[in-house]
């Protein structure tokens, strides 16, 4: 029964390490993207309940508007969810993240993911720009606007300085899919509630990601909710048939 356990244990280890590393996207918010000529063909939808998510992709049938400047800046979507340990946050945009790009003889930035405990101004941020994941507890006096040269929206769209409060894990990506003739690009963050004071059931978060030139804006209010974790059916799957392997194992030991 000892070697048993010890064998469970084992494939729980490697199950629960087997999604570890996987995309927040697909394998948290469930949202696998695709396209038919050219055009992102689905809606968006997350796969979990408890997803806050605003869509605005300007080239679909969600906005009239296109982006300022064209396909290459339009942001698509952004979604929040949590469990009992983090907070989990995923952006998709036409902009390359975090790299940023030329345009009009200036070097566009990225943005600093703005963040708002109890839906407040910019009272917390993390760094993509510079790919670290700082999380920085920040005042209105810490955030500037990157291209100054471009105003399409107003606002600020990254941060300097603050106090740092711990580093976020920060993962960033090139979609390998192209809207429009533009590459997709998605940025994701996981941020240990603990450097968020433990918001609790109900408590509020707002969230905020420009571009350097505010050609586009993405805004999204969402709220810490039920920390149950269900599996996904492939982890089950998985944990089932590494369950009954091992099961075997352990009798043909004993004959």
């Amino acid at each position: 029964m000892r070697t048993l356990m010890l064998a469970l244990s084992l494939v729980l280890i490697l199950s629960l390490a087997g999604t570890a590393g996987a995309s927040l996207l697909s394998d948290w918010f469930g949202v696998d993207l695709s396209t038919t000529a050219g055009v992102f063909d689905h809606d968006w939808t997350p796969s979990r309940s408890t997803v806050d998510y605003t869509v605005d992709d300007n080239w679909s049938a969600y906005h009239g508007r296109p982006a300022h400047g064209g396909e290459a800046f339009d942001i698509e979507a952004m979604y929040f969810d949590n469990d009992a340990t983090n907070a989990y946050i995923a952006v998709v945009t036409s902009f390359n993240v975090p790299g940023g790009m030329n345009f009009l003889g200036e070097h566009i930035a990225a943005g600093d993911l703005a963040m708002d405990m109890g839906l407040g101004s910019h009272s917390l941020g993390v760094d993509i720009d510079g790919s670290t994941g700082r999380l920085a507890e920040t005042t209105a006096g810490d955030w500037y606007q990157s291209n100054t040269s471009f105003i399409a929206e107003t606002g600020p769209t990254n941060f300097s300085g603050g106090t740092t409060l711990g580093y976020a894990a920060l993962n960033h990506y090139d979609y390998g899919l192209a809207e429009r003739g533009y590459g997709t690009y998605v940025f994701e963050v996981t941020i240990d509630r603990s450097l968020l004071t433990n918001p609790a059931l109900g408590d509020q978060i707002g969230l905020e990601w420009t571009m350097g030139c505010r050609n586009d804006v993405i805004t999204l209010n969402g709220d810490f909710d039920d920390d149950t974790v269900v599996p996904e059916p492939s982890t089950l799957l998985l944990l089932g048939s590494g369950l009954l392997g091992m099961a075997g194992v352990v009798r043909r030991r004993r004959k």
